[in-house]
């Protein structure tokens, strides 16, 4: 959290152009409150809306928004001595996904969704295997966002104002690709088939991107497979709260966000991954 913190501040000092989290000091100067045991900090309220669906005009915003941040975190000295990141998260991904069907595969009578998720999930782990250990050139390594989606942006009048929602920047190092393939994940789909990229959609916001950034041929060409990779996580995730937090994997189910709609987008994206690569080299 302290890493977090000093995050926001540099953004802030280094000339970010978007309002971020900022602490709220409490009566006695410090910025974290200790209750039961767990730590907190608040900061003040960021003005604006919420827009769900992006259109070309917001995406292209978003494009270079997310440029103009990459280019500070990487002209920063940033370090939260976090050891490297395996590029497709693959062990703790198989990890999960084992654990549950090991799970189920105890019981002595399993259920019809129950034996639906293990027919997936057995896919999933197919995809997994298939992935190599990445690109002979590693790409260098950041503490980044990892969650740039609509939920996250703040809109005033059509211009986006603000981002939120840092907290993954304190525990993983991963390549500024990785932000440009979880907002295609999720802001760049098919608005008449949900689990598919819209490619002219996903081309367009790279293009934006690339007039502020620029990118190699071999970043571009890792694109697919880390977006694939990030719906075979989400995959292995929604697994995780049906066994922890049904509640929770109930509602995001009911909101689309189900482990069946994310088996379906890591196999139709693993399955287009040359077709993808493809159309965003152009």
């Amino acid at each position: 959290m302290e890493f977090e913190l000093a995050y926001l501040d540099y953004l802030k000092h280094a000339g970010f152009r978007y309002e971020i989290p900022a602490a709220i000091a409490t009566t006695k100067g410090s910025l974290f409150v200790t209750v039961q045991g767990h730590y907190y900090w608040l900061y003040k309220f960021v003005e604006g809306s919420v827009v769900e669906k992006l259109d070309e005009s917001r995406l292209a915003q978003l494009a270079k928004m997310m440029a103009e941040y990459h280019l500070l975190i990487e002209r920063s000295a940033l370090n939260n001595g976090k050891p490297a990141s395996d590029l497709y998260n693959t062990p703790a991904t198989l990890k999960e996904i084992e654990e549950y069907r090991t799970e189920i595969l105890r019981k002595n009578k399993i259920n019809r969704n129950e034996r639906t998720l293990l027919d997936e999930a057995a896919k999933m782990i197919l995809i997994l295997r298939d992935f190599d250990d990445g690109p002979d050139q590693k790409p260098q390594l950041y503490p980044i966002h990892r969650d740039l989606i609509s939920e996250n942006l703040i809109w005033k009048q059509d211009k986006l104002a603000g981002v939120i929602e840092f907290e993954h920047v304190s525990g993983t190092n991963d390549p500024v690709i990785k932000d440009i393939a979880v907002t295609m994940q999720y802001c760049c789909r098919d608005r008449r088939v949900t689990h598919q990229l819209d490619i002219d959609s996903a081309r367009q916001f790279l293009q934006s991107y690339t007039e502020y950034h620029p990118l190699s041929d071999g970043e571009i060409a890792l694109i697919p497979d880390l977006m694939t990779a990030g719906f075979l996580d989400d995959f292995a995730f929604a697994l995780w709260m049906l066994r922890n937090d049904p509640d929770r994997a109930k509602r995001s189910e009911e909101d689309g966000y189900g482990p069946t709609i994310f088996s379906k987008a890591a196999q139709w994206s693993h399955r287009n991954r040359e077709r993808i690569s493809q159309a965003l080299l152009k």
